[in-house]
């Protein structure tokens, strides 16, 4: 971020402040004295001494005095030397290192470097630290004038009746016009009586201005501000205010106001302590308004509510081996989020969420200890709450015992595992519990040829909970008693015998040689008997989803392609593995196992268990950096279901656009009906990403309608541009929101080298 703004007219005075700061003449060190001769370094048609004091030179005259670095041309130059000041009328031309101004006639004090220009304009560069992509790939510079421009005092200037802009062509696109503009340089800038006209249109009035400037690039002010449009809504105008606290922090304000709904404000935090220490947090409130829909004859009411957002994600790195996180995302209510929010990703995801981390390692030993809350809505007024508050666990790495090929683990945990159902803020159904877990591991590998691996694990679990399931009724709350459960799991996994060919490509312009490689793969996975398996309480973790006294064989075949790249001058040539493929299945001795299988989408999904997996095909092309498509197929070949699960995706970048597609379709049987959903998303970037176009789709396919459609559009020539986004969001069928759909604008004009901002529900992407 270059500098900020302040609202739509006021970003301007970024730009304009450093450059009439750099107008007046340069002074440095000790005043200059004037004397008569070659320290003037004078050139002119005609010389005269008007009087004692008094030197007048004419006709094209030009004149740098030795003891400074600026520099003046004029029909007429008039030197006093005995007051150390010089005057130039018509044609006056102003230079010093940083750029020119051209006026009338100027005042000039050597000895303060203070002076005056009448009818003047300038044209300064903004700096080698200003972007010129910002600027449509052009010189960063400003053309600015006024009637009268002074050099107050050291870094002080006032302009009278002036303007500017950084459209430096014959016919400014955009300029601003201000009656009065007070700047102390590396300070702030005071302007009054404000317009922003754009090809000459009065766009925005503001009487007064201020705004801080600092020199590192991020300046405390107002950001350029966002207009919208939407049918929830209505019309809206949101503003943020940015403070740079210092080089590693700052905070934006945040305010909308939107004529329908009410108004919101927010902050937001960012800091950089490190280069793994960072964060950002961020809170909005809203205070909405009670609102009245008629759509089709059908009133709704949106009724009055406050409802606040908290977001956040903090990193610290504490010592070498020590990291502490926290990751925050929770909203009073989910109403709000799923009507206001732009991302298609927060508005359909009914839920908030509390995490805390702190992890580390010391000597092969690794602990950590979190606190993890989620709340998922099945409607705004019912959900489910689970986590671990706290979770603790700590762990062994893999030993060698005693000199012989085994390799000894261990894994301990203590969790309070909340995991309750509410129905308008009461509790209905608690399976709370607290759980220890205790899990030595023994490994053996069986097999160290470079074609054939095998491997064998053994795991005895223990796992005290403070409750149990109640057999005669499995469904209701559970039962204040402790339970101990004890179960030994076994594990043999086998990759190979490893198939491989390699050979040369001499007719291919791709790739010098390939390379094929099969693995078959086999798994044994033996799990003993579990006595109180019954009264064991199964949660929504998935350790606790074990069925004791079965076996479960999967078994698999693995194609990788791979080819290496001809070489190229300066670079040798890279291997790359651009194709995969590989097919799996897995038998249950029990099929209730089948349900709990994390190997499979399917599995969670599954009413009646089965003793036969699907059949999964996964699959992965990409040839080269900029193509990738990967495909997963779920089929049920055993038991009559068909087809489970079938997702697609692809991502494609070349010649300046990059397109993203996902399609998933699950369906456990044929009874049930499917889900399918297709995402995509595609960007073009033209004209050295001067015009920037971005489509973006999200549709329910089986329930047949789309959920967002969102179309952003931006320009940027040499000095503005706008950028435009239309979005269009469905609500599902019978969902109880006051509208079927929401249409929204974003409307924000641009200014070179000054940036816009994303508002707190993510419009034009989230971007800022």
């Amino acid at each position: 971020m270059r500098t900020t703004v302040i609202f739509s007219c006021l970003a301007c005075l970024i730009a304009a402040a450093p450059a009439l700061a750099q107008a007046p003449a340069k002074q440095s060190g000790p005043p200059c004295q004037l004397s008569v001769g070659d320290q003037l370094n004078a050139t002119a048609g005609g010389f005269q001494q008007v009087e004692e004091g008094h030197l007048r030179y004419t006709g094209a005259a030009e004149m740098q005095p030795a003891c400074s670095d600026v520099k003046f041309s004029a029909d007429v130059i008039d030197v006093y030397p005995d007051k150390n000041r010089i005057e130039a009328h018509g044609n006056v031309v102003f230079t010093d290192p940083e750029g020119r101004i051209a006026a009338e006639s100027i005042e000039f004090d050597m000895n303060t470097g203070l002076g005056t220009f009448h009818n003047a304009t300038g044209l300064m560069s903004l700096g080698p630290k200003a972007d010129p992509k910002q600027f449509g790939n052009q010189d960063p510079d400003v053309y600015f004038w006024g009637d009268v421009i002074e050099k107050k005092g050291q870094q002080k200037y006032h302009i009278t009746n002036g303007g500017f802009t950084t459209c430096v062509q014959p016919t400014p696109r955009w300029g601003v016009w201000s009656a009065s503009v007070d700047l102390n340089l590396h300070d702030y800038a005071i302007a009054r009586n404000t317009v922003l006209r754009v090809k000459g249109v009065p766009l925005l009035y503001l009487p007064f201005i201020y705004y801080p400037i600092q020199d590192d690039q991020r300046a405390t002010g107002f950001l350029l501000p966002t207009y919208g449009t939407s049918t929830l809504r209505g019309q809206a105008i949101s503003n943020a205010f940015f403070w740079a606290i210092n080089r590693s922090q700052d905070a934006t304000f945040f305010h909308d106001w939107f004529t329908r709904t009410g108004q919101g404000a927010g902050v937001e935090y960012r800091y950089v302590a490190s280069a793994q220490s960072n964060g950002t947090i961020r809170y909005y409130l809203l205070n909405q308004k009670q609102s009245t829909f008629n759509v089709n004859n059908n009133v709704t009411t949106l009724a009055e509510n406050r409802s606040y957002e908290v977001l956040g994600n903090v990193t610290e790195v504490l010592t070498p081996t020590w990291r502490a996180r926290a990751r925050v995302d929770w909203v009073s209510d989910i109403l709000t989020q799923q009507l206001y929010n732009q991302n298609v990703a927060r508005a359909s995801n009914p839920m908030r969420a509390i995490d805390t981390n702190l992890s580390g390692a010391w000597r092969g030993v690794s602990a950590n200890a979190s606190f993890q809350r989620t709340e998922t809505f099945q409607t705004p007024t019912s959900s489910f709450v689970y986590g671990g508050t706290p979770r603790l666990s700590a762990s062994i790495a893999p030993r060698q015992l005693f000199g012989v090929p085994v390799y000894a683990g261990l894994t301990s945990e203590y969790a309070y595992l909340p995991y309750q159902q509410t129905q308008d803020g009461a509790v209905i159904l608690d399976h709370s519990l607290s759980r220890v877990d205790l899990s030595p591991t023994a490994r053996v590998p069986l097999s160290t040829l470079p074609f054939l691996t095998v491997n064998s694990s053994a795991t005895y679990r223990t796992t005290y909970y403070s409750r149990q399931s109640n057999p005669d009724n499995p469904g209701g709350n559970f039962i204040d008693e402790g339970l101990t459960r004890r179960y030994l799991a076994l594990r043999a996994n086998v990759i190979g015998p490893v198939l491989t060919k390699i050979w040369d490509t001499p007719d291919s312009s791709l790739s010098q040689r390939m390379k094929h490689v099969i693995e078959p793969t086999f798994t044994i996975d033996y799990f003993t008997d579990i006595s109180n398996f019954q009264a064991t309480p199964v949660l929504s973790d998935t350790t606790d989803r074990v069925i004791g006294g079965m076996a479960q064989y999967t078994y698999g075949l693995n194609n990788r392609l791979f080819y290496r790249s001809r070489p190229t001058e300066g670079s040798r040539g890279v291997t790359r593995e651009f194709l995969t493929v590989g097919i799996q299945q897995t038998y249950y001795t029990k099929p209730q196992a089948s349900q709990t299988d994390i190997q499979y989408n399917i599995s969670p999904q599954l009413q009646t268990p089965v003793d036969f997996s699907p059949i999964a095909l996964t699959a992965r092309f990409s040839p080269t950096p900029t193509i990738d498509a990967n495909s997963r197929i779920e089929y049920d070949a055993t038991h009559g279901n068909g087809l489970q699960v079938f997702s697609v995706g692809s991502t494609l970048s070349a010649l300046g656009t990059n397109t993203n597609v996902t399609f998933n379709r699950t369906r456990s049987t044929p009874a049930v009906q499917p889900s399918s959903y297709l995402s995509a998303s595609t960007n073009l970037n033209l004209r050295q990403s001067r015009l920037r176009s971005q489509y973006a789709l999200s549709w329910d396919v089986e329930r047949g309608y789309i959920v967002s459609q969102r179309l952003t559009q931006s320009y940027l020539s040499q000095c503005c541009g706008f950028e435009v986004e239309f979005q269009n969001f469905n609500y599902a069928p019978n969902s109880g929101f006051p509208i079927p759909s929401d249409r929204r604008v974003n409307f924000s004009f641009i200014l070179a080298g000054l940036g816009t901002f994303s508002n707190f529900f993510g419009a034009f992407g989230g971007v800022r």
